[in-house]
């Protein structure tokens, strides 16, 4: 922490896509679908908590297609 406060959130300013990872037991979808509705979109993926991991081709078109 540096002890700063934010100024400015990227996420306000520029085009956002929040990936919700339904199978992730690490946050729960639930709360990921929460923190989605500041996104400008959303996208809900059928896998845990490190798709770039499990499913790196559906990742890659992702942001491809962003």
């Amino acid at each position: 922490m540096t002890g700063q406060p934010v100024g400015a959130a990227a996420w306000q300013q520029v085009p956002s896509t929040y990936l919700v990872c339904a199978r992730d037991r690490g946050t729960p979808p639930r709360l990921q679908r929460d923190f989605a509705r500041r996104a400008g979109s959303m996208v809900e993926l059928d896998s845990g908590h490190h798709p770039f991991l499990s499913q790196p081709d559906t990742v890659r078109d992702l942001l491809l297609s962003l």
